[in-house]
């Protein structure tokens, strides 16, 4: 996917209501889904690196490397019977 076919995808997203989390790489990846979803989050991943360019991608662009990575969006509102709504936080 090149530079603007991303950007096009991520805006179609936020548009949908998705946020974007994270781009990386496994064991990472796995950890946040898990996490988010446990919040009562939905979790979307996208095969590569989307983003609307706000980061600096120069690290993506190098040839083959974008390949391993995926871009995590979520959608929804956390539980509200979590650990961070007691009066400690």
């Amino acid at each position: 996917m090149d530079r603007e076919q991303a950007r096009r995808r991520h805006r179609d997203l936020t548009e949908e209501g998705w946020e974007w989390r994270f781009t990386g790489e496994e064991p990472r990846l796995n950890v946040l889904i898990e996490t988010y979803e446990s919040l009562g989050m939905e979790t979307l991943v996208e095969n590569g690196v989307l983003g609307d360019d706000a980061n600096c991608r120069r690290c993506f662009e190098s040839e083959g490397f974008e390949l391993g990575y995926r871009t995590l969006y979520t959608r929804g509102r956390a539980k509200k019977d979590g650990r961070f709504d007691d009066d400690l936080f």
